[in-house]
């Protein structure tokens, strides 16, 4: 079997998206069995990977110097180097084995993007507060941040969202004028693509997995406004990779939004579990 993880990484001002990407890669080394934890990183200057203390949690480094775009997920079609693939946001952590649904995806299908996210409590996000150009535009559900897709499948697909990522005022105005988001990503451009191609019955159909505890704060069903999660609840990451949120331990992909929880503390605690597990 030829299976991989795959995610992309672009130079930003601020935000060491690279060390985010190194912290999901050692939780996916921690977490996945022997020939489900292979990680390829994309990257504008693969030099910056030798920095890290162990590069070798990925396994293909790819420069990729069309990585211009603030978000390259688009172009993963054409990325990739495993015959199947997950591609997935940088700023997530794994927290337990996923090897039965990867040998699901395998076996029924050859292009799959998650469409439910849940709240820290495990409840699933009913919020559109982030996605009004969704409901009020009638796209499908999409979200970007696990994909899973076999080499050569959904070309039409992905071409297409790359034309809407490139031209993204031309399908603003034809296709999202009931609501017009100020950026199209990646999750406008495959919801759609999914939906002019009136396929997203078929790449977006409910299963209880992927369940990503995704973590905006105005989708955690508090009664109040919040402008960060970590200003209402602690994140705990603890020694032996487990994690609480909260009350709330964490069993599942965590997509935690705030970059600087990725701490040089909780990386290391990180490291010392791959190195104890190699």
């Amino acid at each position: 079997m030829n299976f991989g993880y795959l995610i992309f990484v672009a130079a930003h001002p601020d935000i060491d998206y690279l060390k985010l990407a190194y912290a999901l890669a050692l939780s996916i080394k921690n977490t996945q069995k022997e020939g489900y934890d292979q990680v390829a990183l994309v990257i504008n200057d693969k030099s910056l990977v030798s920095n890290l203390t162990s590069p070798w949690v990925f396994d293909k480094v790819i420069e990729w110097p069309e990585q211009k775009f603030w978000d390259g997920r688009s172009w993963m079609d054409q990325v990739s180097p495993w015959d199947n693939t997950v591609c997935l946001d940088a700023d997530m952590l794994f927290l337990r084995d996923y090897s039965h649904w990867i040998d699901y995806f395998i076996e029924n299908t050859d292009l799959y993007v998650a469409n439910r996210a849940y709240t820290f409590r495990g409840e699933v996000v009913t919020s559109d507060a982030y996605r009004k150009a969704f409901t009020k535009n009638d796209l499908p559900n999409l979200y970007s941040m696990w994909t899973f897709f076999k080499k050569d499948s959904g070309k039409e697909f992905f071409e297409l969202a790359r034309q809407i990522f490139i031209n993204p005022q031309e399908f603003k105005n034809l296709y999202l004028n009931n609501h017009i988001p100020k950026v199209i990503g990646t999750d406008e451009a495959f919801a759609l693509s999914a939906k002019l191609l009136d396929i997203d019955s078929e790449i977006a159909y409910p299963l209880d997995f992927p369940r990503v505890v995704h973590l905006k704060p105005q989708i955690q069903n508090w009664p109040w406004d919040a402008d960060r999660v970590t200003d209402q609840v602690g994140f705990y990451l603890k020694s032996n990779g487990g994690l609480k949120i909260g009350n709330y331990q964490q069993s599942d992909v965590v997509h935690y939004v705030e970059k600087d929880i990725i701490t040089d503390e909780l990386i290391s605690m990180l490291e010392e579990i791959v190195w104890k597990k190699n």
